[in-house]
């Protein structure tokens, strides 16, 4: 079974205005949406991090809601997320890094020798990626360690290039019956749409970052995290759009080198009396679930994932209170 992702997902924040006047929903009106109870509803307002299984959008999609208070106005919680604070805190980070659209780079991203070696030695079998960019890779090991690295640094520097001219369009199959981010994405963004009203953001979401209708904020990313067995670097498409009482980003793994395929985190932040509430969706896609026993296989993964996010999620409101 899959390993899925965990507290990196919740620096994404889905904007839930209603469709009309662009003002943000009710917080219990928006619970009700995800289908929480109102007994799910009382124990957020205690403080609890409530979680809550949300209807697969395909065979291969973990998917979760997961809905907290947070004891910090919606200005000082917007800054922990845009600051890229729950990637400190996350315990599967091992790197991260910024990546220039214009001119992005990879050249501070490292594996661990073990990595390396199985990279020149497998690179197919190693990480995620095309028929194509194995020959590539597998190519350049031949020369060493260093070359493999080198060669799949400059395959995810394309990916990230091709994602940021054509969106989900510039996104390259894995190998494999099944593999296609785009595909697994493509049913994020339907699912995405039943929760999110404002036509601000619903433009944004198949845009291709380069070409953005409005006025969003995009920004390219990678980092490098444990697997099962090994560190699997990752390429992050965040969406910022800001509105004057709430801020919805949407977070895009269009890459992923290992343990799942794809996946796409909606979260938003709406202010309350004590302090603000953050509602957040989770689509994680993984080959592994899908087929035969399936149900079973997902059932399975939403539980891990669901200890995983909210413990880090409690130690995301415990940094915020603390600012």
């Amino acid at each position: 079974m899959t390993r899925p992702i965990r507290a990196l997902a919740v620096a994404s924040l889905l904007a839930v205005a209603g469709p009309a006047s662009a003002q943000p929903s009710a917080p219990e009106e928006v619970a009700k949406r995800l289908g929480m109870s109102q007994d799910a509803i009382e124990r957020v307002k205690k403080g609890e991090v409530v979680a809550q299984e949300l209807e697969a959008s395909s065979d291969k999609d973990l998917s979760l809601a997961v809905i907290a208070r947070v004891d910090a106005d919606l200005k000082t919680a917007n800054q922990f997320a845009q600051a890229d604070k729950l990637l400190d805190l996350s315990s599967v980070t091992i790197s991260h890094g910024d990546l220039d659209p214009a001119n992005p780079s990879l050249a501070k991203m490292e594996l661990d020798d073990a990595t390396r070696k199985a990279l020149a030695g497998d690179p197919g079998d190693t990480f995620f990626m095309s028929e194509d960019e194995a020959k590539r890779v597998a190519a350049a090991g031949k020369q060493g360690e260093a070359q493999a690295l080198e060669a799949y640094r400059e395959v995810l520097v394309e990916r990230a290039r091709a994602y940021w001219q054509k969106g989900l369009d510039g996104i390259t199959p894995y190998a494999g019956k099944g593999r296609s981010p785009k595909v697994d994405l493509a049913h994020a963004n339907d699912a995405a749409r039943k929760l999110i009203h404002d036509p601000g953001l619903l433009a944004e979401l198949d845009a291709a970052p380069a070409k953005s209708p409005g006025k969003a904020t995009h920004k390219l990313s990678w980092a490098v995290q444990k697997g099962r067995d090994q560190a699997a670097p990752v390429l992050i498409h965040r969406i910022i759009y800001q509105a004057k009482d709430w801020e919805g980003i949407i977070e895009r793994r269009f890459y992923s080198g290992y343990d799942y395929d794809s996946l796409q985190i909606a979260t938003g932040i709406l202010p309350v009396k004590s302090g603000t509430v953050v509602f957040y969706t989770n689509h994680t896609y993984t080959a592994q679930v899908a087929g035969f026993g399936g149900g079973a296989k997902r059932s399975i993964g939403r539980k891990i994932l669901k200890q995983e996010l909210v413990a880090e999620i409690e130690r995301a409101q415990e940094a915020v209170a603390a600012r």
